[in-house]
């Protein structure tokens, strides 16, 4: 069995396509394709999952899932209402969830014109026979209609647009209740989604599972709960269901205690105690607040149209990343077993023992929890070979290339996800960027061509950001010493004399006397020397250069530098540059 339940390498597409119909409370099937599809666990149960409360509205689509009896494999139903008493369903082992919402529709739409009921029943049979596709565009022929689709990609990353599961839930839920229910799923709690549209409770428990990526839910997993199961929900056990509010006060009497309910139509969620004040305390406060973070600016992002285009699979990123920062370097606890076996096992000790003193307490409590378990198991598959690597893998090599493991959640979010919607943020790393590429070419000796001098016009010299964005901790501690004109895009910058010289002293903002220039008019490049015995009165012809030092590290250095003065406590007030507070840029309300 996979971690995830899915089917590896499925046969086909889908395995049926199902009419339903409900007279009087049986449910039936009516009609099937192919004729010879005989499977009991599907025709047994898909019936109750259709018409899982007695009153249907006609329109509504939702999904669910069913559990193989046999391999313990999820089957994926994707149903249709098409009247209050009759429904179309197609089941498949590919979690395809937009690609087969579209599909159901489209042999809906078609079925209910008479002179096209043929037609619907040739795109079942022609998609039935397609093989397998790859990820991306897809079209198959059925008759004369030529029939689109996008095969999705659910091996990795959720790409937020691309998965109607997740535009469902981002919406519904405030920040802190996105965040908690995150923390809920990852200690294994009993979790219930209450709404009365049953497609956005199936929605809402699907892309709550995904939010684990790259662990998988373990448990009791039903999108859609129905009628006929309701005793599921005091089962003592983890459990993640969806439940449609017609069915909460039944199930209310026999749930228990212990249960984390979240009202996705109000907006709410119910937290036992013991989630609030044992496990999520276990939880460092600065991942918590870069995760809070991270899910506000998403949903600032999801907001705007334009911004919208950019969040790609950056909130199923986030939480693959805050699993790295919180798991750290799994490999060092991994044991190779020399053996006639030659395989690896995992060392839980050394594991608790390897991570920091703030973060044990949570990783004790993952080891605990079965999801973690498998997730471990599928890790060293990976370092043996035998699964391909994974966005997880790619991740926490980029986490120890970093040198800061500390800010180094934090520092995503800012680089991948505020820096969009803060535009203060976007200046501060265009600044920052800029800046370090000044003092890599200061530090590395590197003369600087002046458009002046070709052109005739007071231009900025062209340069170059750095491949590696800069990380945000430096990005403050920077930020003090950026010349106006990086922090500011109002204030014109200087010339590229006054520009260069400041940056090689460090006073950004303070000029004391102008940079001696020896220009080559032949080459149009300019070298900078300053001594500290000239004044902005000396004449430039009467001016020495003395010769340039070299620096232990390989670069040229100015010599004679005075230090720079101290900062004012206060800007003046008749200043043109503006002050920015770091200490504000970010905002940690829990707005949605």
């Amino acid at each position: 069995m996979t971690v995830s339940r899915v089917k590896e390498k499925p046969n086909r597409i889908f395995e049926c396509y199902l009419q339903l119909e409900n007279v009087n409370g049986k449910k039936t099937v009516t009609y099937k394709y192919p004729d010879n599809f005989d499977n009991p666990d599907i025709l047994n149960n898909v019936p109750v999952f259709c018409f899982p409360i007695s009153i249907m509205q006609a329109g509504k689509y939702f999904g669910f899932t069913i559990t193989n009896s046999l391999e313990s494999m999820f089957s994926f139903g994707y149903c249709y209402i098409t009247s209050p008493s009759t429904a179309i369903c197609v089941v498949s082992y590919l979690p395809w969830h937009d690609f087969f919402h579209r599909f159901v529709l489209m042999v809906e739409k078609i079925q209910n014109v008479s002179q096209y009921k043929r037609s619907a029943h040739e795109i079942v049979g022609s998609l039935y026979r397609s093989p397998v596709p790859p990820p991306g565009p897809f079209s198959f022929d059925a008759g004369s209609m030529k029939c689109k689709l996008t095969v999705p990609d659910h091996r990795g990353l959720v790409t937020l647009t691309e998965n109607r599961n997740q535009t469902t839930l981002l919406p519904l839920l405030n920040t802190r209740c996105i965040y908690t229910l995150y923390m809920a799923l990852m200690m294994e709690r009993r979790i219930i989604l209450v709404s009365d549209s049953l497609d956005r409770c199936s929605a809402a428990v699907y892309a709550a599972r995904d939010l684990l990526y790259p662990m998988y839910w373990q448990h009791v997993f039903i999108p859609v709960l129905p009628e006929a199961l309701i005793d599921y929900v005091a089962a003592p056990m983890p459990l993640l269901i969806g439940l449609h509010k017609s069915l909460e006060e039944r199930a209310r009497k026999i749930w228990g205690e212990e249960l984390v309910l979240v009202d996705l139509d109000n907006d709410e969620m119910q937290v036992p105690p013991s989630l609030l004040n044992e496990d999520m305390l276990k939880i460092p406060h600065s991942i918590e607040e870069s995760v809070m973070e991270g899910i506000k600016g998403i949903k600032k992002m999801y907001e705007n149209e334009e911004s919208k285009k950019k969040i790609g699979n950056k909130l199923s990123k986030m939480f693959c990343v805050t699993l790295v920062a919180i798991v750290g370097n799994y490999r060092g606890s991994c044991r190779f077993d020399n053996t006639k076996s030659k395989t690896f096992s995992f060392d839980h000790d050394h594991f608790l023992q390897s991570r920091p003193a703030n973060l044990q307490e949570c990783v004790s409590k993952l080891l605990q929890c079965q999801h973690f378990d498998e997730f471990i198991q599928e890790r060293l598959q990976i370092i043996q070979g035998a699964k391909p690597r994974d966005a997880y893998e790619d991740l926490s090599v980029d986490y120890y290339q970093t040198g800061s493991h500390k800010n180094y959640l934090k520092s995503w979010i800012n680089d991948e996800i505020a820096k969009e919607w803060n535009p203060q943020i976007a200046m501060i790393q265009n600044g920052a960027y800029a800046f370090q590429g000044f003092m890599s070419d200061m530090n590395s000796g590197t003369r600087v061509s002046s458009p002046k001098l070709n052109s005739g016009k007071d231009l900025p010299a062209q340069r170059t950001a750095p491949t590696k964005p800069m990380p945000w901790h430096l990005y403050k501690n920077t930020l003090i010493n950026l010349p106006a004109f990086l922090r500011d895009s109002s204030v014109p910058p200087p010339t590229i004399d006054d520009k260069l010289f400041n940056l090689m002293i460090g006073n950004l903002d303070h000029i004391n006397s102008n940079p001696s220039i020896n220009s080559n008019k032949q080459t149009g490049q300019v070298e900078m020397r300053r001594s500290a015995t000239l004044s902005r009165q000396t004449p430039v012809s009467s001016r020495t250069v003395p010769p340039r030092p070299v620096s232990h590290h390989g670069g040229s250095l100015p010599r004679n530098l005075p230090p720079p003065p101290p900062p004012a406590p206060h800007q003046n007030a008749n200043s043109s540059h503006k002050e920015v507070n770091v200490g504000l840029l970010i905002s940690l309300d829990d707005d949605k």
